[in-house]
């Protein structure tokens, strides 16, 4: 509204040239600057009938004038708007005497001192940064633009809904902390910082965020003040925090409530967290989840973005320590007539010809005191579960799909990282130093069987008088059936000694369906003979079908020759020969501590890329996983997850970023061979710090 307008409303002139209602206008735009500022969330309050308010709190004779539509409807909905403390306290984002001129003051007053006495009701998030309508009619009106931020970033849910969301997201809070104490949360942070639990950085972050919050809300002072450190945490919380009792952390904390003792609890929640496990779909998609999908993909533009290729050294783009003489490497295909033939890699000093470490220390002091002055490294690759690799975007254009801010991701070999050893050791099988080893895992209440007919055709099996053979074959752990009941299953078959040569023959039973009666449970064996490992993975079998996993002819001192077709690997899709010293090339961590902005809740993995390190199989379930995802993709997992089960990643051979990983969740047993200032020293780390 301009200045020196004379209307005439009931017959009564009016002239607002003394008003000052662009310094109105001005002072409700300084006031939103100085709150809102960054980092500041907004919120929605039960305040009503603002605009009648300010009109009320008028002269008379002015009151027709400024009833105004566009002034209406900004100070109706977003006049209520405040900013919560960290001790609850709201503030007005929009009205201040102090920024007011005298005409407007008794009518700010009047609209803070309502909006002060009203109650949080939910977030703010905004359809677009301006809200208001600055021009209309020829006239300004009152507007203010909000910070880029608080504007929906959503291609899916529009502002309103992505608000309905955090509703919910309150509420589910709201009970959490009633029904968790602050001390079972104690209870639970002690646990997984004493590195008693399996991946326990991927909870760890979230347990400590609740304990905050437990603490801001048992130091408010009145009921209003609580409920504003809760809206608070919800509008701020990383996501997925405010879900507790659907979260990890919610199965810890139930564990510690129900009174188990710690072991029990560390080993349901290493059951929970194994990677086969996490975050995974144990059903294949619906069609009609398919079609859903397939629009959200669309919605989204990501369809370029589920193709993945291995990634090349020259693109990390972090290294913590870099070989200095290492040639940068075109990214071309060798054309020639042989150019598809992967040549024999070069194969150093075998570790029976070095001495074994003097020198043991864990990785941050390797790091810090013998990294930096090393002009060569090598390590001792003797663990094929240790070996990984970097996958990006196929294509450089495409939208991020995973959380952190670079297209890359990684698997380890199998796309596990030693679960099925974990759960046979766990369990109480025999893992190690076995002649030959065949181990089944899967997941769910389903009762799998592992058989053996072994050379002298004898049937080993899961029925009394039957697990043993008379060469020493056991099976030692039997699953969902003779022993006890698992979520996440194992059985073990394993000849410490003096197995006999000859034809063996294993397979695998669905002896009873008891979580997918249509299509069946997938499964894993890994067959371990004379050190060399052996993967099959096994397709959904149905209730009382078998299928053959291995079956070959055995010579002591000899690999076998797998004669069934099946789906199987070993370590041979590696192109490095187990047992050697390998140069490396450059050292990085996972790509979620990338770029200054770290997603530690996926963990902390230190990659040691080596050279002539390529994983040749075709890679299919290992693209992506779905606990790398952005979150809006997680509705969508089970075809996600089908997608990248059938789908290869590209350019295997064109791989440079590829060798062996470590993380901050086991012990590492590395060895390193150090070279720096002309001399050479074997060095052993033991584990992360």
């Amino acid at each position: 509204m301009d200045k020196y307008t004379t209307v005439t409303a009931t017959g009564v002139k009016y002239n607002n040239e003394h008003d000052e209602y662009h310094a109105f206008e001005d002072g409700v735009k300084a006031v939103f600057e100085k709150t809102v500022t960054e980092g500041k969330k907004l919120f929605k309050t039960n305040a009503e009938g603002l605009f009648e308010v300010f009109l009320d709190s008028l002269p008379k004779e002015a009151r027709q004038y400024y009833n105004c539509n566009s002034c209406r409807h900004f100070i109706n909905r977003f006049g209520g708007l405040v900013t919560i403390d960290d001790n609850g306290k709201m503030t007005s984002v929009m009205w201040d005497v102090d920024f007011t001129p005298s005409f407007f003051k008794n009518s700010v007053s009047a609209l803070k001192n309502k909006v002060m006495t009203s109650k949080v009701k939910g977030v703010f998030v905004g359809e677009s940064r301006v809200l208001g309508q600055p021009m209309a009619g020829g006239e300004s009106h009152l507007s203010v633009t909000i910070p880029r931020e608080l504007v929906s970033r959503s291609s899916l849910l529009t502002a309103g809904q992505v608000a309905a969301e955090m509703l919910q997201d309150f509420k589910i809070l709201t009970n959490a902390l009633l029904e968790y104490s602050i001390g079972t949360v104690d209870k639970a942070l002690t646990l997984l910082n004493s590195e008693a639990l399996y991946r326990s950085d991927r909870v760890l972050g979230n347990a400590e965020w609740f304990k905050k919050i437990h603490v801001q809300r048992n130091s408010a002072k009145n009921s209003t003040e609580k409920t504003n450190i809760v809206w608070l945490a919800v509008a701020t919380a990383p996501t997925g925090f405010t879900h507790i009792k659907n979260n990890m952390i919610g199965t810890l904390l139930d564990d510690i409530s129900s009174g188990l003792l710690a072991e029990a609890v560390a080993r349901r929640f290493a059951e929970k967290m194994n990677p086969s496990n996490y975050m995974r779909s144990t059903s294949a998609p619906t069609q009609n989840s398919i079609v859903e999908a397939e629009k959200i993909v669309e919605k989204l533009g990501i369809a370029n973005s589920l193709a993945r290729r291995y990634a090349t050294l020259e693109e990390i783009p972090s290294f913590l320590w870099k070989n200095s003489g290492l040639q940068k490497v075109a990214r071309e295909i060798n054309s020639g007539v042989f150019g598809s033939i992967t040549p024999k890699e070069k194969i150093n000093a075998p570790i029976s010809e070095m001495a074994l470490p003097s020198t043991t220390m864990t990785w941050d002091k390797f790091k810090r005191t013998v990294m930096p002055t090393a002009d060569n490294l090598e390590v001792l690759v003797d663990n094929p579960n240790r070996f990984m690799a970097l996958v990006t975007a196929a294509d450089e254009t495409a939208e991020n799909i995973l959380q952190w801010n670079n297209p890359f991701s990684w698997y380890y070999h199998g796309g596990v990282d030693g679960e099925i050893k974990r759960r046979v050791e766990d369990a109480g099988g025999r893992y190690e130093n076995n002649e030959i080893r065949v181990s089944l895992i899967w997941e769910g209440l389903t009762d799998l069987d592992l058989h053996c007919v072994n050379p002298r055709g004898e049937h080993i099996y899961y029925s009394t008088g039957s697990r043993k053979d008379r060469f020493g074959g056991y099976l030692d752990l039997d699953m969902n059936g003779m022993d006890k009941s698992s979520q996440t299953p194992v059985e073990n078959m394993r000849w410490s000694s003096n197995a006999p040569e000859g034809r063996y023959k294993f397979y695998v039973h669905n002896y009873s369906e008891r979580v997918n009666q249509f299509k069946g449970t997938p499964f894993k064996v890994e067959m371990e003979i004379n050190g060399k490992t052996f993967v099959y993975h096994g397709q959904p079998l149905r209730n009382d079908s078998k299928v053959t996993v291995f079956e070959f002819d055995y010579v002591k001192g000899q690999q076998p020759n797998i004669t069934n077709s099946g789906s199987y690997t070993s370590d041979d899709t590696w192109t490095i020969q187990a047992n050697n010293f390998v140069k490396v090339n450059g050292i990085t961590t996972s790509p979620n501590l990338w770029d200054g902005n770290e997603n530690t809740q996926s963990g902390n993995h230190v990659f040691f890329l080596l050279d002539g390190v390529k994983d040749t199989s075709e890679g299919k379930g290992r693209g992506f996983f779905n606990e790398m995802l952005k979150p809006e993709l997680r509705q969508i997992r089970k075809t996600l997850e089908a997608f990248t089960k059938d789908t290869p990643i590209e350019d295997a051979e064109l791989s440079t970023a590829c060798g062996i990983g470590y993380n901050n969740d086991s012990e590492w047993n590395l060895t390193v061979k150090v070279t720096a200032n002309n001399s050479t020293r074997i060095i052993k780390i033991d584990r992360w710090d």
